[in-house]
């Protein structure tokens, strides 16, 4: 069911945001008010050092800024790098964001506006609107099923595509960019008044805006070749057969031997099993990849394909019924999350002998279908971080001015420099079209959701700008693709229900009422108890959701936290997908922020599901426990709370 009251926005930064030199040269004067009118010149400029055979594939593109217009009255449009791609996105009505506020014509910069970047000029450029393919042309297969000939192909036209001059908007330089633009905190709301971050992940934005993102990037393949039949790969990481890096992309030793290789990923995992939960502390062994003989050996790698099986039953299944949980909350243009403001407003609540709860903050929610094996796979698949990092060992400098080692795949800003990146979000977007077929999921009927359009390139030859809508994608056979029927005849995972946690104590129909714990609590190693939370009465047509607002965390290395449900505390560490206690988890795929610092933002996760699988459906109370996997450190500033939603 739509929740046209759920909402999401931007990440807060929870520091602030000081200037801090730009990695590239710059010429754009320090006048904001002079900004609309000054002149705009197109850069490259080299994020890093020595990147070898790769190095053109290395450039880092910077959009543009431009003045919102309006959209049909309450609206707000964000238009990106006018060479690789723009977005209007009409705002949320007020009530959505925050009382008593309007959400009018807005500022957005495509870079940071404390880094004084360059701006390229203007499109002129006429914006055409897309219009639906007549028919299907194109079947995506698993990429580790393909023929020889179809692999000759693929190569050939990834090839093709590298070739290609950075300037032209579907080279793959300039679409890596798209990805790193989009994605890795280039793009400001209101810089002067504001200064918010925008990207696409984080909320109901991330799936329809990435299956437009690889669409147009399939279609210049196809083009590249002269195959208008040419369809994407897509690696099968849901079935047992594809639970590793196809051999495809691992033939050669560099890019020229093999367009699809990339030396920037995980050697340790090149034949390695997909570890679904990989970012458990401590983390599972290395299992290879090929079935072993041995009898213990292959115990060991039945259960981590279990493992990953289950993965996918709770992001599609159990976890994922409706559009919320799956797609992720509705982005807001405005964010009411100020740390200081809500550690003040809780005190202020307790000393009045009130709930500590306050009002939503309407920070990043993600769905199952992002938070789950996507963010994963790209951890598991990106380069490991090495125990020092600069950019002669590789390092990527982001726009915060440090470099960062854990690319591409392992890192927002350079995921797209990764040709597996797009075969893995290919299987994202399959995942996708499933829950909305074979599984019945139905998406927002939210307008501001179905109309927010993006512009993207079409056409390297004589690129075109083409307008498309979130209504537009929402049946792929429209674009002109589906899937190979094979493969969703067989769906191993489907039936993949957890069990009961065997080594801890028994699920409680009721809670006895404790003392809660302690609020804000700093996450590190040790997991935390939250006994008591109250399950509110489920309401008709609504939908028991666990809530956790104030999540501060650094965005630039892993992080994850697990919730448990009625598990002792000590065992809680042991409790896993395959289990039905296991309720979900925080993770976010690494990226950069300006200037470093934190970012605060909230998550919730579907209980329904849960609490059916543990009998709990009546129940008035129960415990949880927060089981932290972070390099770091996790700040929590509000306790868990249930609602209904």
């Amino acid at each position: 069911m739509a929740t046209a009251s759920a909402a999401s926005s931007f990440l807060v930064p929870a520091t602030a945001i000081a200037p801090t030199p730009s990695a590239c040269p710059s010429t754009v004067p320090k006048n904001k008010k002079n900004a609309a009118g000054r002149r705009r010149r197109t850069l490259q400029c080299r994020a890093s050092g020595r990147r070898g055979d790769d190095e053109d594939s290395r450039l880092l593109w910077l959009p543009r800024r431009e003045v919102l217009t309006g959209l049909g009255g309450v609206a707000a449009s964000f238009v990106g790098y006018p060479d690789l791609a723009s977005i209007a996105l009409e705002a949320n009505p007020v009530e959505s964001c925050r009382r008593g506020e309007k959400v009018t014509e807005k500022l957005v910069e495509c870079s940071d506006p404390n880094r004084d970047f360059p701006c390229p000029p203007a499109s002129r450029v006429p914006i055409v609107d897309f219009t639906p393919e007549a028919r299907v042309t194109r079947v995506r297969r698993p990429a580790h099923l393909l023929d020889p000939e179809y692999q000759e192909k693929y190569k050939e036209a990834v090839g093709k595509m590298r070739a290609l001059d950075g300037s032209n908007p579907l080279s793959f330089a300039a679409q890596a960019a798209v990805h790193q633009s989009y994605c890795d905190g280039h793009y400001r709301l209101d810089p002067t008044e504001k200064n918010r971050p925008f990207d696409v992940h984080f909320s109901w934005i991330f799936a329809p805006w990435h299956r437009m993102y690889i669409y147009f990037y399939e279609r210049a393949l196809g083009q590249l070749i002269g195959d208008d039949t040419f369809a994407l790969p897509y690696w099968n990481w849901d079935a047992p057969a594809g639970m590793g890096i196809p051999a495809i992309f691992k033939q050669g030793v560099s890019t020229a031997d093999n367009p699809l290789y990339d030396p920037y990923r995980n050697m340790e995992n090149m034949d390695a099993l997909l570890d679904l939960d990989y970012l458990k502390k401590p983390r599972r062994d290395t299992i290879p990849f090929e079935p072993p003989t041995d009898p213990a050996a292959r115990a060991k790698y039945d259960d981590a394909v279990q493992t990953n099986l289950c993965t996918i039953y709770l992001q599609q299944v159990r976890d994922g019924k409706g559009p919320r949980a799956f797609l992720g909350e509705k982005l807001c243009s405005e964010s009411s999350f100020r740390v200081k403001e809500i550690n003040e407003r809780s005190k202020r609540r307790q000393a009045d002998g009130q709930s500590s709860k306050v009002s939503p903050s309407k920070s990043q929610s993600q769905g199952t279908l992002e938070r789950m094996a996507h963010t994963t796979v790209h951890v598991w698949t990106g380069r490991a971080n090495p125990a020092t990092c600069s950019a002669e060992q590789g390092g990527v400098v982001g726009h915060d001015g440090k470099p960062h080692c854990q690319v591409d795949m392992g890192f927002l800003g350079t995921a797209g420099r990764d040709p597996l990146f797009y075969s893995h979000h290919a299987n994202v977007d399959r995942m996708w079209h499933i829950w909305s077929t074979r599984l019945g999921g139905k998406g927002f009927d939210d307008p501001e959701w179905l109309d927010t359009s993006f512009v993207f390139y079409d056409d390297y030859r004589s690129p075109r700008l083409v307008r498309m809508k979130f209504r537009d994608v929402l049946d792929a056979t429209r674009l002109g693709y589906t899937y190979d029927k094979e493969s969703e005849a067989a769906l191993p995972w489907l039936n993949s229900k957890p069990t009961r946690f065997s080594g801890g104590g028994k699920a409680k129909a009721k809670a006895a009422p404790k003392v809660a714990s302690e609020f804000p609590l700093t996450l590190t190693d040790e997991a935390v108890d939250v006994p008591a939370v109250a399950v509110p009465a489920r309401q008709a047509g609504k939908d028991l959701v666990l809530l956790i607002e104030g999540i501060e965390y650094d965005p630039q290395i892993n992080n994850k936290f697990d919730v448990v449900i009625n598990v002792a505390r000590e065992d809680a560490a042991r409790v896993g997908p395959k289990d039905s206690e296991y309720a979900g988890s925080f993770s976010a795929v690494p990226s950069s922020n300006a200037a470093g610092g934190t970012l605060v933002g909230k998550f919730t996760l579907a209980l329904d599901g849960v609490l059916a699988d543990l009998g709990l459906a009546g129940a008035s109370a129960v415990d949880i426990v927060l089981v932290p996997h972070t390099e770091g450190e996790i700040k929590l500033y509000l306790p868990p709370t249930i609602e209904n939603a």
